[in-house]
């Protein structure tokens, strides 16, 4: 069982996507034992990006889709894509894992201001 907690940081960026979709957050997920490869679910992360992507913008909950799971490396970037609800457009989204304690890895997560390729808020 994956145990969460979730914290806002101050709004890092906006980014204004045909539905109003904004982020800026972190996200902290417990996973496993030390002795096993920290890692967090594809699922999980999808679900995390999508529930903190509606609550920042206060808009339905996105459709999120990633490649696979999140390696518990601090440094560690993976791509996924978000469609807005009632959108065909696709955002990119940029989750990196900011620190690992344990089994409790955190990572940020970044919408592009751009769909189909990644450009960072300014």
């Amino acid at each position: 069982m994956i145990a969460r907690k979730m914290r806002i940081l101050p709004l890092i960026a906006a980014v204004a996507v045909s539905s109003g979709v904004a982020a800026g957050c972190s996200f902290s997920a417990s996973v496993g034992s030390i002795s096993e490869k920290v890692a967090v679910a594809k699922h999980d992360v999808e679900t995390a990006v999508a529930t903190q992507v509606a609550q920042k913008a206060n808009t339905p909950t996105p459709r999120v889709a990633c490649p696979g799971d999140l390696n518990g490396t601090v440094g560690t970037v993976m791509y996924c894509t978000l469609t807005a609800s009632g959108d065909t457009a696709s955002y990119p989204v940029k989750v990196t894992v900011t620190s690992v304690k344990g089994t409790a890895v955190n990572f940020d997560i970044l919408v592009s201001t751009t769909p189909g390729h990644f450009t960072a808020p300014s």
